[in-house]
């Protein structure tokens, strides 16, 4: 639930749909958007954002958001593309 959102930070508050918001905050996750490529390595090149238990920046778990494909009417569908990382 954490990474299926079209949630951003603007002005350091998140975001979008009230809905998507509140399930967002109460799953108690944090959402580390990349503006700046130049400090993600090659690997993570495709990465929109990084998201992770709120309090554990320093985890060796997050899960990478790759790709976000926003809602479509007419199909009544939303998905997100992620990729779970354990670093070592």
């Amino acid at each position: 639930m954490a990474s299926t959102h079209a949630i951003t930070y603007v002005n350091g508050s998140l975001v979008g749909d009230p809905l998507d918001v509140k399930m967002f905050i109460s799953t108690e996750w944090k959402l580390d958007e990349l503006h700046e490529k130049k400090d993600v390595d090659a690997s993570d090149e495709n990465v929109i954002a990084f998201l992770h238990p709120d309090g554990a920046e320093n985890s060796n778990y997050k899960s990478a958001l790759i790709r976000r494909f926003d809602f479509t009417s007419n199909l009544m569908r939303m998905s997100v593309i992620c990729l779970n990382k354990i670093d070592n």
